[in-house]
């Protein structure tokens, strides 16, 4: 009996093929207009740019050649935020980090979740240098789907992230700048070039809502009002075996990416915008 569980559990180890996955990304986005409160497009009388890069690695912890996949994660990013009046001199937050996130997931068949921690490292703004983010940690929310067509050339997919912000006190002011909530739907259609060669192109809608943000001074409270921003991103993907490369005609804030924006309220207008990287995975 003890040497027939022993053979099981061998069995079992060998069955899973342990996966690591570690990539790296390069953004870059401006706009010279913010929606306003009632969803129309103002001048904000400059340029606002952001410039960021990413790292990133996953660890499937529990990988099974069938059933569901467990991993272990983490990414990190510096970014510059930077605004350029048409008038006096710019104000930039420097290249510096933006936040550490430590996430745990899992997928099976054409879907997928994942629970994580964004610890904020954004500098402290002053009268000489700009915020990066919104300074706050989060707890990290999300649940996908993945349906392939026409024998897995083409997929259409879903995903809803949600990034809970964590009130944060200081200089005897607490405040929330709100939550995150991304839903994104899209699709993509892969031509294979040769047996370990392929190209992929797509489009994704991503639709983002941001809560009311809150300020507590003594016992006032101070509310404000949540903003939304509509946009489309398209994307490309090559993969040639353990390597993947791709680009989108978007960028990305600590919590996700922005395409080209067709209406918002209370958040930029993202006109231009390009992300890069490079994964490997064995």
């Amino acid at each position: 009996m003890f040497i027939s569980l022993i053979s099981i559990m061998l069995l079992f180890s060998v069955a899973q093929a342990s996966k690591f996955e570690i990539g790296a990304s390069f953004g870059y986005g401006s706009t010279t207009q913010r929606y306003d409160s009632t969803g129309k497009a103002q001048d904000i009388q400059g340029t606002s740019s952001v410039l960021n890069l990413g790292l990133s690695g996953k660890y499937y912890v529990f990988s099974p050649d069938i059933g569901p996949k467990v991993y272990l994660g983490g990414k990190f990013k510096l970014s510059q935020h930077q605004f350029s009046p048409k008038q006096g001199e710019s104000s930039s937050s420097g290249f510096a980090p933006q936040y550490i996130a430590i996430l745990v997931g899992a997928n099976y068949l054409f879907v997928s979740g994942k629970l994580g921690f964004q610890l904020d490292l954004g500098p402290k703004p002053d009268q000489n240098k700009r915020e990066n983010s919104d300074r706050q940690n989060a707890i990290l929310i999300g649940l996908g789907a993945n349906v392939p067509f026409m024998a897995g050339l083409g997929d259409f997919h879903a995903n809803f992230d949600y990034a809970f912000t964590l009130e944060k006190t200081e200089d005897n002011v607490t405040y929330d700048m709100g939550d995150n909530i991304i839903l994104t739907f899209g699709g993509g259609y892969k031509f294979a070039l040769s047996e370990v060669v392929s190209i992929r192109f797509g489009l994704d809608i991503i639709y983002r809502i941001i809560t009311a943000e809150k300020m507590k001074v003594g016992n006032a409270t101070v509310e404000g009002e949540g903003g939304n921003n509509l946009s489309i991103m398209p994307y490309f993907n090559y993969k040639t075996g353990p390597l993947g490369l791709w680009l989108k005609l978007g960028y990305s804030d600590e919590y996700g990416y922005y395409g080209i924006s067709i209406m918002g309220k209370n958040s930029f207008v993202s006109r231009l915008g390009v992300s890069a990287g490079l994964k490997f995975s064995y």
